[in-house]
């Protein structure tokens, strides 16, 4: 995504910091032309660490995050295995401001949910509270489809 001034500016006046990306030094906001701002959480770092574990342990083959697993309605997951058409979703309502909560965005979940399940997909779905389930979730997966082969 790339941010104007007017979103910079905006950005700063929130507090958020923007750094010059050649030495992470705080930079005025009139020098930016662009940047791009991450969203970062303890609970989605801990999910990608989760997934690197089982990677660099060979448990899995790979994971992709942000797949787009739908050519017609662009619909992301938040993190995937494709060798296991397995999804995981962290849904953000604990947030002040979620679409999660909202009847609206909660239907277009559903909706995605649902395609991705008709596609072969199954999807582990973690919040704040249970994030720190997706370990034992996937153990308790890999173990099953072994156990099948």
């Amino acid at each position: 995504m790339t941010w104007t001034e007017n979103d910079l500016k905006n950005l700063k006046a929130k507090g958020f910091k923007i750094n010059d990306k050649q030495n992470s030094k705080p930079i005025e906001i009139a020098v930016i032309k662009s940047a791009k701002i991450v969203k970062r959480s303890i609970e989605k770092d801990t999910i990608h660490a989760i997934l690197d574990m089982f990677k660099l342990t060979n448990q899995i083959e790979d994971f992709v995050t942000e797949l787009q697993f739908d050519e017609k309605r662009k619909f992301r997951f938040d993190y995937a295995i494709p060798s296991l058409k397995l999804a995981i979703e962290y849904e953000g309502i604990m947030s002040a401001k979620s679409r999660h909560t909202t009847i609206s965005g909660y239907s277009k979940d559903i909706e995605k949910y649902n395609l991705a399940t008709c596609s072969g997909w199954h999807i582990l779905r973690y919040t704040a509270k249970n994030y720190l389930n997706l370990e034992t979730d996937l153990k308790k997966i890999l173990t099953i489809k072994f156990k099948n082969e």
